[in-house]
């Protein structure tokens, strides 16, 4: 599947998780059907720059000159698939042809502005934890670059039923942690490479809500937003609601 391909170029993943804002909508029926939806957003020019800049530090040359950061923009266009990337039929084929059992797509649309680019994606699900298989990684051939953290973005999410309660968990958000142990990073570059991410969940619920540790609630819809004030000042958290039937 090449979603992800039409954002995040190969070799420049890792850069782009602080130039991205993504969001992640779940909606819930009474039987744990439902939709999902994924907003992915990222800014190919700030992608550039901090390529630049981390390239800069790491050879100790101190700031990237504009001809630097010029240079890795007309890199990061030469690997685009500027062919076809916007063509919406063929990206609908290439995710349906890898979504799992009981999930199906509803719709696709991708936006280019400029160097901005912007996929949006709906489907439909027969039971929430089907979510958890949903892969959006551009190559299951073996390619090492096909094969990125973040390419199951439902696959730590957790939906317990008990006693009349259902429980929703899913893993700590934390590229903080994961840029650090990344060894091609330079000290002093994480606030840089990160300080534009924002990445958002949202749950819509038709049950009561009891307890949750969501940023904000509206109703019976909770919403948690992870962008760099919030990771840099707290223990990495992960997303919980109690709700009951």
């Amino acid at each position: 599947m090449k979603i992800a391909r039409r954002i995040v170029l190969t070799g420049l993943a890792l850069f782009a998780t602080g130039c991205m804002q993504v969001e992640y909508g779940i909606v819930l029926e009474d039987d744990l059907s439902g939709t999902a939806d994924m907003d992915l957003t990222v800014d190919l020019d700030r992608v550039a720059r901090t390529t630049a800049a981390v390239k800069a530090a790491f050879e100790g040359t101190g700031e990237p000159t504009e001809e630097q950061i010029e240079e890795a923009r007309r890199e990061i266009v030469a690997e685009m698939d500027l062919d076809d990337s916007l063509d919406t039929a063929g990206l609908r084929a290439e995710i349906e042809s890898d979504l799992p059992d009981g999930v199906r797509l509803l719709g696709v649309d991708e936006e280019r502005d400029g160097l901005q680019r912007r996929v949006r994606m709906e489907f439909a699900f027969d039971h929430v934890n089907r979510l958890r298989e949903f892969d959006t990684r551009w190559d299951r051939s073996g390619d090492p670059d096909g094969d990125h953290e973040g390419s199951k973005p439902f696959e730590g999410l957790e939906i317990i039923e008990r006693d009349g309660e259902i429980i929703v968990r899913n893993d700590p958000i934390d590229p903080i942690d994961e840029i650090e142990d990344n060894m091609f990073v330079p000290d002093g570059m994480i606030e840089t490479m990160l300080q534009d991410i924002s990445v958002t969940f949202r749950l819509e619920t038709p049950f009561e809500v009891l307890e949750h540790n969501a940023t904000r609630r509206e109703g019976r819809t909770l919403i948690w937003v992870f962008d760099w004030e919030r990771l840099r000042q707290d223990e990495p958290v992960g997303i919980f609601a109690r709700l009951k039937r």
